[in-house]
């Protein structure tokens, strides 16, 4: 008899079959509409499970429990979005599903494993359908494709080696969460085990974007189709911060102060490598591509103070910024195909669409943190949690750097409503209904934030034990 989280897994299951069956029943229409029906069934299961806070294990692999639905169901619907866009602009739609399904196979794999092995496999997933990705889309993605094939093999082998030092504590390389504790056996040299978190915690911020992890964002980012860019800086970078979370709220406890120092200035630089790079850029895309690194440094400030109202905030941050980056890459995507790419480009747009320039510009000042939107809520809880966790200097920091990020939103906003006549600019209706989406959801957890956090506080509370 199977019960609702067994449902959640087999449908991912059946979800990555059907994905593959794609690539021999090429009716891009009916794969489109079984896969976006999988994903909305999975996303209203999830739904139920978090609130229900179910805690239990699946098939002996998978642990089902309300971080590990929590996240489940953010990275569904995100998925879902870009399924969207893929479906509307790669004209190999069929390949991508493929591709899409079995990284998503592998987010589940991260974020509902119950040992170490899984969750590095579902990582090693991720990075290389996501290089497959790009490659999808032409001989021109190859620069890209293998920039990002390499340093993931790069994060993926530190990781690797980490594991090999735990497993002197923990042969069965558990992860030790919530009812299902596995207390490691420190019997040796305790040291070996901060090296062992230290080397996760460099092979993981490879894929969180932090400092200086991410240099190969931005060329990656830009030389990538803009779907699959909305892929890496939507969902497969917030993959990654879940399983920092995960883990470093699970094994380090005894440690707590060497991590909340560790991220703590992995934040400031992230966020001034971003938000300072990012006021130089003349091309949209790179622009974006920036600031979501410096977005990833805002979200380091939560686990930086390493309390539990501090990972509430991150994990608000992380969904805030899912919608805020898919949307404005969705936008850019667009117009890209208009053969608009460049800040001056984008000059009277508002007068050409006008739909998509108010969408664009609610998007930039929620990253910007203006109320009464979903960012600003964001990095309010961000910043009072490092108040509250004694860490004022980190909040002001993230308050100043809230203002440079205000420079370049404010130059492209500045070029939107430049008043200048051009024809007008017609949006198609599945980049509508991904724009559309996006900004409401930002808009509507901007004024009404009480649900994302009440889930977001069933989650954190289910790791912290």
């Amino acid at each position: 008899m199977f019960y609702a989280p067994d449902i959640v897994i087999f449908l991912a299951i059946i979800l990555m079959a059907s994905g593959i069956c794609g690539m021999f029943y090429r009716k891009r229409t009916a794969l489109f509409l079984i896969n976006t029906l999988i994903f909305l069934a999975i996303v209203l299961i999830s739904g139920f499970l978090l609130f229900s806070q179910t805690n239990t294990i699946v098939f002996g692999i998978f642990h089902v429990f309300p971080f590990s639905v929590f996240f489940l169901t953010l990275f569904t619907a995100a998925i879902m979005l870009v399924n969207t866009l893929s479906y509307k602009y790669s004209k190999n739609f069929d390949v991508l599903s493929m591709l899409i399904s079995l990284s998503y196979f592998g987010m589940v794999c991260v974020v509902s494993s119950v040992s170490f092995i899984a969750m590095v496999v579902g990582l090693e997933i991720i990075s290389l359908t996501t290089a497959f990705m790009i490659l999808v889309d032409g001989k021109r993605r190859i620069e890209s494709a293998i920039k990002l094939f390499i340093l993931g093999a790069i994060a993926i082998a530190t990781i690797t080696f980490a594991l090999a030092i735990l497993f002197a504590y923990d042969p069965s390389l558990s992860i030790p969460i919530s009812s299902y504790p596995v207390i490691l056996n420190i019997s040796g040299n305790p040291y070996f085990l901060v090296l062992a978190l230290l080397l996760f915690g460099v092979g993981i911020s490879f894929e969180a974007s932090l400092f200086p992890f991410n240099l190969w964002v931005p060329d990656v980012y830009t030389g990538a189709p803009t779907y699959i860019t909305a892929l890496m800086a939507g969902i497969n970078k917030k993959v990654a911060f879940a399983a920092i979370i995960l883990i470093f709220f699970a094994f380090a406890v005894n440690y707590s102060k060497i991590f909340s120092l560790l991220f703590l200035l992995l934040s400031v630089f992230t966020m001034f490598f971003g938000n300072i790079m990012a006021s130089v850029q003349k091309n949209v895309k790179r622009l974006f591509a920036y600031s979501s690194i410096s977005q990833a440094g805002y979200i380091t400030i939560g686990i930086a103070v390493a309390t539990s109202f501090g990972i509430e905030a991150s994990i608000f941050q992380i969904v805030a910024h899912v919608f805020m980056i898919i949307g404005a890459f969705t936008i850019v995507l667009w117009l890209e195909f208009k053969e608009i790419n460049t800040i001056e480009d984008y000059e009277g747009l508002y007068y050409r669409n006008r739909y998509s320039a108010i969408a664009l510009t609610i998007l930039m000042l929620s990253m910007a943190g203006i109320p009464p939107l979903m960012g600003f809520y964001g990095k309010f809880l961000l910043f009072s949690s490092a108040v509250e966790g004694n860490m004022m200097l980190l909040a002001i920091i993230g308050i100043l750097n809230s203002f440079i990020s205000i420079y370049y939103y404010g130059k492209l906003m500045n070029s939107i409503y430049t008043k200048k006549e051009h024809k007008a600019l017609f949006v198609d209706r599945f980049t509508l209904l991904v724009i559309t989406l996006c900004v409401a959801v930002v808009i509507i957890f901007g004024i009404y934030p009480t649900p994302v956090m009440d889930a977001a506080g069933i989650a954190v509370k289910s790791i912290l034990f």
